[in-house]
């Protein structure tokens, strides 16, 4: 390893100053309500908060090995520096929409056609670049390294199965929340869509679909062998602000178990199994 040059010193010592100097100045506008044009203070000091563990992770070596030691990436690795601050500012970003939306009254969110279509394309559209397709990797390859394969009739009769005991475990899950945390579930669900331009079976099914193949396209496929199976499903719990608290950890166990099940099988029968729930979980309380 080459020594490090003066200026290349400076200025990582000016990151460090930097990245220090914010985390005083986000309590300062947390404390005093200080907001920046449409930034509500709270997330101002989101902001800066994120601004530095950027900085830290990415230019002050000491800090950010130890971070990315911890979450299994290797600290001399640039793509596994670019995950790690990916995975911090998105966690960071979900607890202040969490935190904004806990006080949001029951709203019925306009949901049009398009909008499943567009989220598919960007989890997939992440997740490619994020394996090099087309940089590193040619189309076999980057469907290899995702683990999108075939699937036998046994395996989708299986897939079916382990769907619906993921709606038995859930369902248990959330009655037990009803009972011992009446107010907090009746929140669970505060927010529905409102399908424009589609009957609201229609509407489900492509939800179910795009959101089952992107989400674990992206997550399982190519986030898990960087990340592991429990910090994947943190972030992937972490993405559903729109629940409370324990909803988000129903969804973090889930993604423990489809992570664990993708080990053991592929990428291609965790997003059959994702689709088959989500789909259950639109159209079962109707019936």
């Amino acid at each position: 390893m080459r020594p490090e040059s003066g200026w290349e010193h400076a200025s990582r010592l000016v990151a460090a100053v930097i990245a220090a100097a914010c985390v005083p100045a986000a309590a300062v506008v947390w404390r005093f309500g200080i907001s920046l044009g449409t930034m509500s203070p709270l997330l101002l000091a989101v902001a800066l908060l994120a601004f530095a563990g950027a900085l830290t992770l990415l230019l002050i070596p000491p800090f950010g090995a130890r971070i990315l030691r911890a979450m299994g990436l290797d600290p001399s690795s640039p793509v596994h520096r670019v995950v790690a601050v990916a995975f911090v500012l998105t966690v960071i970003d979900a607890i202040a929409l969490f935190t904004e939306l806990a006080e949001s009254a029951p709203a019925q969110m306009p949901f049009y056609p398009s909008d499943p279509l567009v989220s598919l394309v960007t989890d997939v559209s992440l997740a490619l670049a994020g394996v090099g397709f087309a940089l590193t990797r040619d189309l076999r390859a980057t469907l290899a390294r995702l683990d999108v394969r075939r699937m036998t009739r046994r395996q989708l009769v299986l897939a079916v199965l382990v769907a619906l005991g993921f709606q038995l475990v859930i369902g248990v899950m959330e009655h037990l929340e009803s009972v011992l945390l009446p107010s907090v579930h009746a929140l669970e669900d505060r927010f529905g869509y409102d399908f424009i331009g589609l009957p609201p079976w229609a509407g489900a099914i492509l939800t179910s679909v795009t959101a089952g193949v992107g989400e674990e396209v992206l997550f399982r496929g190519a986030l898990q062998p960087r990340l592991g199976v429990l910090l994947t499903a943190v972030l992937f719990g972490a993405l559903h602000v729109q629940y409370q608290v324990p909803g988000m950890v129903m969804i973090v166990l889930m993604g423990i178990a489809l992570g664990v099940l993708k080990n053991r099988t592929s990428t291609t029968f965790t997003a059959v199994v994702h689709v088959l729930y989500d789909v259950g979980a639109f159209l079962l309380p109707d019936f």
